[in-house]
């Protein structure tokens, strides 16, 4: 498959954008990511741009990001276009549904297809299970399953997340993600925890590198404060630690993201 060049790739998501002038946009962000490798395993720096809205019981999101991947005696730059859509079929039944797609190199995944079902089984409560195709850079293909639970609580929400994958390149993986997040007592402020544990490739945005016999585990923090009554500043920053047959590595990573909601 021949991959659009970065320009064709942005042009594409404005296109795309066009349809959608008309249904709710309620929100326009930006970011950017920074990770640092030891080890001599260089760094990885992404920005990207977002606009969501909503369309009836339809939630919509389209993105573009673009990322340098230093490997210390090569490098490698990239580009992503990806759309994602939510949409509430009943009050117990709802799907999530998101494709991204990347120019061949290592920076992001090729394509990375999701599918999945959420099922509202008790008022607080939400169980969910899915699908995952991915292609990455070096025909590397993975396809993997994945089941969780969400339970709301007055300022607290927590999840759970188990995904199983398996790697045309031989053997598989599962992984296991935890998010808790505590709203402020008063206004739109939040502060949310990630921490992560498993084989390789349960991160959509893994380096290929990693994706062979890799075990990881990961902490992530992000503080969502709001600027004003629309602005809404993120920052946050992680790290993860890695361990391969010979050597093991770790990554310090950081955000800043700034967004703006009518």
């Amino acid at each position: 498959m021949q991959y659009l060049p970065r320009r064709a790739l942005m042009c594409a998501l404005v296109l795309a954008a066009v349809p959608f002038a008309h249904a709710g946009v309620e929100s326009i962000s930006t970011q950017v990511d920074h990770v640092d490798y030891d080890q001599a395993r260089g760094s990885r720096d992404v920005a990207g741009l977002a606009v969501a809205g909503r369309a009836g019981d339809t939630r919509w999101q389209l993105e573009a990001a673009h990322g340098h991947r230093d490997f210390g005696d090569t490098a490698f730059n990239g580009s992503r276009v990806g759309a994602s859509l939510h949409h509430d079929w009943s009050r117990y039944l709802s799907t999530r549904t998101s494709a991204t797609f990347s120019d061949d190199s290592p920076v992001f995944a090729n394509r990375d297809i999701s599918q999945d079902l959420m099922f509202k089984v008790l008022p607080n409560t939400v169980l969910s299970v899915g699908g995952r195709y991915a292609e990455y850079y070096g025909n590397t293909y993975l396809s993997g399953w994945s089941a969780g639970a969400q339970y709301y609580f007055p300022r607290v929400s927590a999840s759970y997340r188990y995904s199983r994958h398996h790697l045309s390149s031989g053997g598989s993986g599962h992984g296991n993600t935890l998010m808790l997040r505590l709203q402020d007592a008063q206004g739109r402020g939040s502060s949310q925890l990630w921490l992560g544990s498993g084989m390789s490739a349960y991160v959509p945005d893994m380096d290929p590198l990693l994706l062979r016999d890799t075990r990881s585990k990961s902490v992530f923090l992000r503080r969502n404060q709001p600027l004003g009554e629309h602005l809404m500043l993120n920052v946050g920053i992680g790290k993860a630690w890695h361990e391969t047959t010979f050597e093991r590595f770790s990554g310090v990573s950081s955000h800043v993201g700034l967004g703006y909601r009518w």
